[in-house]
């Protein structure tokens, strides 16, 4: 794994949210790659997953902790609290709000989660940079309704 993209502000933030899952320490000496590794599907494995039945509670709490590293950066960023709010049916499609004050950041549907992950690290960093950047801009543009 690109050692560079671990120091990334992305990468820390999903890692310290992973972490902060990890109750009981197991997680306490797994290199920071091995916690990102599952966020890693290729394409080639993509296609071998099913696209039919529940998606995986390892793939939705995956899914969820993304996001939550995505709100995580747009707070640090905008400087106005923001929290997720996850809608996944049991098929693996849904929507994803990340919510300032009363603003809607970002409205993001989600789909495929039975496939959800990303190439490569830098693939998940851009697609989260991506992200914050369309909330920073809707935060930007509407302050007072985030401060609300």
């Amino acid at each position: 794994m690109d050692a560079s993209a671990l120091t990334h502000p992305i990468a820390q933030a999903l890692l310290r949210r992973i972490r902060a899952e990890d109750r009981s320490g197991a997680w306490d000496a797994e290199p920071d790659a091995a916690l990102l590794a599952p966020f890693i599907v290729t394409k080639a494995q993509k296609r071998e997953l099913p696209m039919m039945g529940d998606p995986d509670p390892d793939i939705l709490w995956r899914v969820e902790m993304f996001y939550a590293a995505v709100a995580w950066e747009l707070e640090r960023r905008s400087g106005h609290a923001v929290a997720p709010i996850l809608n996944i049916h049991h098929e693996g499609w849904g929507r994803v709000l990340l919510v300032a004050g009363r603003l809607v950041a970002l409205n993001a549907h989600v789909r495929e989660l039975h496939r959800f992950g990303f190439e490569d690290l830098p693939t998940l960093i851009a697609k989260a940079e991506k992200l914050v950047e369309e909330g920073a801009e809707t935060i930007a543009r509407f302050p007072e309704i985030a401060a609300a």
